[in-house]
């Protein structure tokens, strides 16, 4: 009997497994997968063609027309201190005064040097007038009194470095030093920051690079100030930077009353033609790839890849001008995700700002 409760168990579980097969067999044919791949819900846009302003954005820094730090030529001892901090200094204005006894001291030496060695170039050249002496001796006579005025020259120019004046007029910056400290080549004694005019440093994308010339204007705002500000621009670096494939841009703008202080962060807004319409997509939709930029569309409810072709950049926008067709579904989320041909279930959401 135990046998033949066996064998009923074992014909059951052939009849299941064939059945099993055949009906796996049968969705093989059919295209049938046994577990579809589940679709993907993501955000997307309706692209559609907007009236674009036709400026570029970017940010930059506004600095000194002329920037210096003070330093010292020579070494010494500070004996007077001539200029306030944060206070306007003029160009030649004395700021500092070193120590110069020690060099007033050669000046007069050298100058009795002098008066005994032009006594004695008279004698010789008297006695060389009576053939007393040779040719040789007078001009070595000669040759010492003009070393010795040469000296002169020397320590007056060196006196003249113990007084460290403003090469230019500006605004003077914090003092690093007091009177009475000793400094050197390497001391920094204070700043002066010329700031009327001021300038305006940023860079552009490459691409844009021929369509700022000098005398372009850019407007820029500044955190702290309501107003917009107006620079032109003045000079470009001739170079593309490599490695950021931008261009280095300077522009100069008059700073009315000082308001305006340098090293200040500067929204920069540059107008580079006319407004148009163009498509305008979220800057997160926009996928760059060595072979070329693209992005995801949906349609029949897959995501498919796109090749497109950029072309105005805002902060949270990118102009698309070759790829892209008005009403087409442009995805903005799960763009990681994504494959060709990858389910989607999308939400739409507001188009690019």
């Amino acid at each position: 009997m135990r046998f033949i409760y066996i064998f009923l168990i074992l014909i059951v579980t052939v009849h299941y497994s064939c059945k099993d097969a055949a009906k796996n067999e049968q969705n093989m044919q059919t295209g049938v997968t046994a577990s579809p791949s589940k679709a993907l819900t993501v955000d997307g846009i309706i692209a559609r063609a907007e009236l674009t302003s036709g400026s570029i954005n970017t940010s930059g820094t506004v600095i000194a027309n002329e920037e210096v730090e003070i330093k010292s030529e020579i070494a010494g001892k500070i004996t007077g201190i001539f200029f306030k901090e944060g206070q306007a200094v003029r160009k030649g204005q004395l700021l500092i005064k070193l120590n110069d006894d020690d060099l007033q001291a050669q000046i007069k030496r050298t100058e009795i040097e002098i008066k005994l060695a032009e006594e004695k170039e008279k004698r010789q050249k008297q006695l060389l007038a009576s053939s007393a002496i040779s040719k040789e001796d007078y001009d070595m006579a000669l040759t010492n009194l003009y070393l010795l005025r040469a000296n002169v020259d020397i320590i007056k120019t060196n006196i003249d470095k113990t007084k460290i004046l403003s090469p230019f007029s500006g605004i003077a910056g914090l003092k690093y030093v007091s009177p009475g400290a000793f400094v050197n080549s390497s001391t920094t004694i204070t700043t002066i920051q010329s700031t009327q005019p001021l300038k305006l440093e940023f860079s552009i994308p490459e691409k844009y690079n021929q369509q700022i010339k000098n005398g372009s204007e850019v407007q820029f705002i500044i955190s702290g100030f309501k107003e917009k500000f107006k620079a032109t621009v003045y000079a470009k670096e001739p170079k593309i930077d490599p490695t950021t494939r931008t261009a280095k841009i300077r522009a100069t703008f008059s700073n009315p009353l000082g308001k305006v202080a340098p090293g200040s962060f500067a929204d920069i807004t540059i107008p580079i033609g006319d407004q148009s319409k163009a498509i305008m997509i979220p800057t997160m939709a926009y996928i760059p790839d060595i072979n070329g930029a693209k992005v995801f569309v949906s349609k029949g409810g897959q995501a498919i890849s796109v090749s497109v072709k950029a072309g105005l950049r805002t902060e949270g926008a990118i102009q698309i001008i070759d790829g892209i067709n008005e009403g087409d579904t442009v995805l903005t989320t799960g763009i990681l995700q994504l494959k060709p041909k990858s389910p989607v279930n999308v939400k739409i959401v507001q188009g690019a700002e």
